[in-house]
């Protein structure tokens, strides 16, 4: 392609540079919004060499080039009256042409500036997820060794998300010896994580560019939220969602504390009003004091606002979208991968992509894991494997196997799948069941396998290891690649309609495709292709997938990383019962949960249990074969072997009880659970039961380590050794603090 000569072509077609407003681009189009879209020549851009569409889309004219759209920009930005990102330099007089993109909706206009806004930053975000691909891929061989974690399990050491041993202090102690045997890594780690955590910053800038305001201002805003000052208050809020602001008569105003890193929607929202607030400013304030008093009043006005009303509510808006996933993924994690693969067809077309990508982000930010961008990735190639498939049996069209074969390589390498989208897979409605049905399948059973993402990336061939398990992933990636390609392959991707009329007007054999040159008036299909092929489709509405328990980094009561917000997905809950209260140097006595002998726990044949790493108490050698509950309590960890179990008691105490050492290699063989995660269980009440002879047969010892695994709240933790006990009987005294 001679970059110049399709530029040349496109800025033509466009009405030339007097016609454009602004301009920009993302991954494969020029995105151009025009002063007078009657002025646009639309079959001279299509038929200009590299262009494979041209889309009217959130009030935007749309040209769709592919992999070389950079180089097609930056030659169009150089030619004579353009500006790079401002169109034409000679803008239109006020109220000249300017309210073309206003008469386009609330929201579609909010996609607009949503999907603007977050361009920029893809280049460094990719970059960046990348490198955390490779750490987590590095993790997942075990290259950083291996250490026992909360719930007594043998895992491998996790950079990204942090120790997991049950307690604060512990964690904080590990992480800074990791810190000290690892720092070259720590220090890659921090390039992995730097787009991803000030994602508010850089998109506070970008929006603020694209709406008009001061990019550094609009940077500001988010970062106010993100210093020490701020945080602190959360700090001193000791857990609490909010703190009092201040006070008007009797009315308490709040301010919710939220932790902002890698959030989308609240910097897009503060920026939406600093534009407006800023072009007021500039007309009240006179031209010399500008650019003292219009940042500050700005940053006065925009920050507590943004604390108070647009961070909370804009924080809210994508806890509500993931909330909508979660609620598919309790009633069946599969029905979350056959919304969003089959879904994700008809939203990149339209722009709705866009808020389930900052939804993907902040997941990420606050999970430390996300359940959406796993089964997308079976749309992703379902798509590039029917366009392998057109590229097979396009035996006598060298343009359109050409177009084929590069976008298949481009998205099997580079995970974008709109040159595959726009260059095939629209001219040919034929291919979407072709499409749907392997990825809706597939994306079902990478969901209902457990599968998540650990880094944002274009699913594709070299950021599998970012989706962990990697093994269940590549399962559901061959469904759908090799389905779309068998069903082209089977069925071909023309319709009957389309066949006919070629061999009628070009004898073409009944595998060949028109092209532009041989049969013009059957090549592309109308912009409006996705809305008419998805009035015979049903799918339904955009969904999040919660995944499977496992081990290590699939485990969700091991997904929290250091400083998030949150470590869990959201679910309904019971309303919690009131901690208790105590006066310090209260006795707290723990009862046994099985029968047996009470040993010290120096005993136990295990450097992390003998030493209290994970927490004081006692060892029990079992004679009886079922664990109760020695108070009322809440399951708070279930592990899918079984093993072992964590509680929370009502008075407070956390226990730990791990049925033998290193039983979890066991696999949940020998062992029964009666109970899940987030029960409420009363004293004496079976929780699981194991088989002594199966523990004994493998080589494993059966004595019981039974942990206070929230030890350095209280001022001591004793064991308290006997030959004999039954399920009840004392074993373990804490004294309060």
């Amino acid at each position: 392609m001679d970059h110049q000569k399709t530029a040349q072509s496109v800025l033509d077609g466009l009405g030339g540079p007097e016609n454009i407003n602004y301009f920009t681009h993302c991954a494969t189009r020029l995105r151009v919004t025009l002063n007078d879209k009657s002025k646009v020549d639309k079959p001279a851009i299509e038929k200009t060499d590299g262009v494979l569409s041209v889309i009217e889309q959130s009030g935007q004219t749309q040209v769709v080039i592919g992999n070389e759209v950079a180089d097609v920009y930056d030659a169009m930005a150089k030619m004579p009256g353009m500006e790079k990102e401002g169109g034409s330099a000679q803008k239109p007089a006020a109220g000249e042409g300017a309210g073309e993109e206003k008469k386009a909706g609330i929201i579609t206009r909010m996609f607009d500036v949503l999907s603007d806004s977050f361009r920029p930053v893809l280049w460094a975000l990719l970059g960046s997820s990348m490198i955390l691909t490779l750490i987590v891929l590095l993790q997942t061989l075990g290259v950083f060794g291996h250490y026992t974690n909360f719930q007594g399990e043998s895992v491998t050491v996790d950079l990204v998300n942090g120790p997991k041993l049950g307690d604060d202090a512990l964690n904080a102690d590990m992480l800074n010896q990791w810190r000290a045997q690892f720092p070259f890594w720590f220090i890659i780690l921090g390039a992995a994580l730097s787009v991803l955590n000030f994602m508010p910053i850089m998109v506070g800038a970008t929006a603020a560019k694209r709406l008009g305001a001061n990019m550094w201002v609009g940077a500001a805003i988010p970062a106010a939220l993100m210093t020490d000052a701020f945080k602190g208050l959360s700090d001193m809020a000791g857990g609490a969602d909010h703190i009092t602001l201040f006070h008007i008569g009797g009315w308490d105003v709040p301010l919710y504390l939220f932790n902002y890193t890698g959030q989308i929607f609240p910097p897009l929202f503060a920026v939406a009003l600093l534009a407006p607030l800023e072009r007021l400013l500039k007309k009240v304030i006179p031209n010399m004091l500008h650019m003292v008093f219009v940042p500050m009043i700005s940053l006065l006005i925009m920050v507590p606002l943004t604390a108070l009303i647009i961070g909370p509510i804009g924080v809210k808006l994508g806890l509500g979208i993931s909330d909508v996933f979660q609620w598919l993924n309790d009633i069946n994690p599969a029905i979350v991968g056959v919304v969003v693969a089959g879904s994700y067809l008809f939203m990149v077309p339209l722009g709705l992509h866009w808020p389930l990508n900052a939804v993907m982000i902040s997941n990420l930010s606050t999970l430390g894991y996300d359940f959406i961008q796993s089964p997308m990735a079976a749309y992703n190639f379902a798509v590039f494997g029917v366009v392998t498939g057109v590229a097979i049996r396009a035996k006598r069209d060298k343009e359109l196997r050409q177009t084929a074969t590069g976008a298949a390589v481009s998205g099997l390498l580079g995970g974008i799948s709109e040159p595959s989208l726009y260059g095939v897979v629209l001219r040919y409605k034929r291919v979407f069941p072709l499409i749907l049905v392997p990825a809706m399948i597939a994306g079902g059973l990478i969901s209902w396998m457990g599968v998540r993402s650990y880094a944002f990336a274009f699913t594709s061939l070299l950021s599998i290891p970012a989706m962990q398990p990697i093994p269940l992933f590549c399962i559901g990636l061959a469904i759908a690649f090799f389905g779309g390609m068998a069903g082209v392959l089977i069925f071909g991707f023309r319709s009957k309609e389309q066949r006919e009329a070629d061999l009628a007007k070009q004898n073409l054999a009944a595998d060949e495709v028109p092209t532009e040159s041989n049969a013009p008036d059957l090549v592309a299909a109308p912009a409006g292709a996705v809305a008419a092929a998805a009035g015979g489709t049903a799918v339904g509405a955009a969904g999040t997938a919660g995944a499977g328990t496992g081990e290590g980094l699939s485990s969700p009561e091991n997904a929290s990383s250091s400083g998030s917000a949150s470590a869990e997905p959201a679910k309904a809950a019971a309303p919690a019962k009131p901690k208790p209260t105590y006066e310090p140097g209260t006795e707290l006595s723990v009862g046994s949960p099985l029968e047996g002998k009470a040993v010290a726990l120096s005993e136990v044949p295990d450097p992390i249990f003998s030493a209290g790493k994970l927490g004081q108490g006692v060892a029990i050698e079992p004679t009886g074969d079922t664990v109760y509950a020695p108070a009322d309590a809440k399951v708070i960890a279930t592990p899918g072997s079984g093993h072992a179990m964590g509680l929370r008691l009502d008075n407070g105490v956390e226990l730990l009880v791990h049925v033998g050492i290193d039983t979890v290699n066991l696999g949940g063989e020998g062992f029964e659970v009666l109970v899940s995660k987030g029960d409420e269980v009363t004293a004496g009440q079976e929780l699981y039961r194991f088989d002594r002879q199966v523990i004994k047969d493998a080589g494993y010892p059966l004595i019981t380590p039974v942990l206070v695994t929230n030890t350095p709240k209280y001022a001591s933790v004793e064991g308290r050794p006997a030959d004999a006990v039954t399920p009840g009987d004392a074993v373990i005294t804490v004294t309060t603090k």
